[in-house]
């Protein structure tokens, strides 16, 4: 039992260990803590940043076309955005594909019209220090961040939606 929590521990740690190991600052994005402003483009070239959303919640999702979990995962996100887009949520779906071609054939097919900006190399994603797709962050308001989810999430269960709500309304952030 040892061995694998010493080895769960290890393969958490791989992905900072090539961040070290490529020269470039790791920052984890700590609860509390600001987020980190970053630039990146959408699927119709325009550069678009985190900053662009100050004063909004904003739910940052790193996924990609290839991943099967990110997937199922992506309408849920639409819903919410449907949902709570015009209360100040705004939801920026990160794909790390490497291919536009496939983020807009995934757009069409999924009916898809969230921000869906591209981090082709995945620069912005390993600045978060994400390992795994999907991987989901929170950020309030005030541009630090709320919370982290790792893996795939029902965004729209009754709860999540409650939690989104309370935190839309200024309350502290206890779901996901």
């Amino acid at each position: 039992m040892k061995l694998r929590k010493a080895l769960a521990f290890v393969a958490a740690l791989a992905p900072l260990a090539l961040l070290s190991a490529c020269g470039e600052p790791v920052v984890l994005p700590t609860p509390g803590q600001p987020v980190a402003d970053f630039a990146l483009p959408d699927l119709e070239g325009k550069t678009v940043s985190l900053s662009d959303f100050r004063g909004e919640v904003v739910l940052i999702n790193f996924w990609a076309t290839w991943c099967p979990p990110c997937v199922d995962e992506m309408p849920s996100l639409q819903k919410l955005q449907e949902a709570l887009g015009e209360k100040g949520l705004s939801i920026l779906a990160i794909s790390v594909d490497e291919s536009v071609e496939d983020v807009e054939r995934f757009r069409d097919e999924f009916q898809l019209d969230l921000p869906i900006l591209l981090d082709s190399g995945a620069k912005v994603a390993h600045s978060f220090a994400t390992f795994k797709f999907p991987e989901t962050y929170i950020v309030g308001r005030d541009g630090k961040l709320v919370a982290k989810v790792i893996g795939p999430k029902d965004w729209i269960a009754p709860l999540v939606i409650h939690d989104f709500v309370e935190l839309l309304r200024g309350d502290e952030w206890d779901g996901v």
